[in-house]
């Protein structure tokens, strides 16, 4: 496998990190469906929205991990993804600088987005928490041929874990894709996306390709006595 995380996680989808003490007071439920719901919030000095989807599976914490970090199957699940490439990564592989290929919609220009990547782990409650956001490092990389580079990129997947072998799954943020799209199109790929990712993650999580996986950093929740 190879590593990365979204645009994120998300990366691909349009986020803003919102750190977990810092959720938007003023969230509107738009979307109730197949064990998605999906959220909306009006950013600060933007005329974009920024979005949290949630749904619950049942996996391991490392098989989400494993999941989330498999550049190599993204596009199973991963809505709109054309490609991931890891352009560096730490030796405990719990942080990673990551160059995403965005497919938008004709007749707009694909996307790229550099971000830097990591992965934590609440000692307390067993959270995990990947956290994303646009690279320093980006002006040394060539924007490629195909696309417009992404001004601003940030944002996170967590995965709480729940009783059962369940996992609660939260996929939150906002971004500033560039170029001259209009606003209207750009607040639908916000209920679009995490909503058709979503869907896509819970096919595949099942699979023992993910679920045979473990991760020394990565420590799943003690079974009740």
């Amino acid at each position: 496998m190879r590593w990365f995380s979204p645009f994120f996680l998300v990366l691909v989808c349009f986020i803003n990190t919102v750190s977990a003490d810092e959720t938007p007071t003023d969230l509107k439920l738009v979307l109730d469906k197949q064990n998605i719901k999906i959220w909306t919030y009006q950013v600060p000095k933007s005329t974009l929205y920024g979005f949290k989807a949630v749904t619950t599976v049942k996996s391991s914490l490392a098989g989400l991990v494993g999941l989330i970090t498999d550049t190599e199957h993204a596009n199973r699940w991963l809505y709109r993804t054309s490609g991931i490439e890891v352009l560096r990564r730490s030796e405990n592989n719990q942080a990673f600088t990551i160059r995403v290929i965005t497919d938008f919609p004709w007749p707009f220009t694909d996307r790229e987005a550099l971000v830097d990547v990591r992965i934590t782990q609440d000692p307390k409650t067993e959270k995990v928490r990947i956290d994303s956001s646009e690279s320093p490092i980006s002006a040394n990389y060539p924007v490629k041929a195909c696309c417009l580079r992404m001004p601003m990129v940030q944002g996170y997947w967590s995965f709480k874990p729940l009783a059962n072998g369940m996992v609660e799954v939260t996929m939150a943020g906002h971004a500033d894709p560039g170029g001259r799209i209009p606003t209207g199109a750009v607040n639908f790929l916000i209920q679009e996306h995490p909503y058709n990712s979503l869907k896509g993650l819970r096919k595949v999580i099942g699979e023992s390709t993910y679920q045979k996986l473990q991760y020394s950093y990565i420590h799943e929740l003690a079974s009740a006595p």
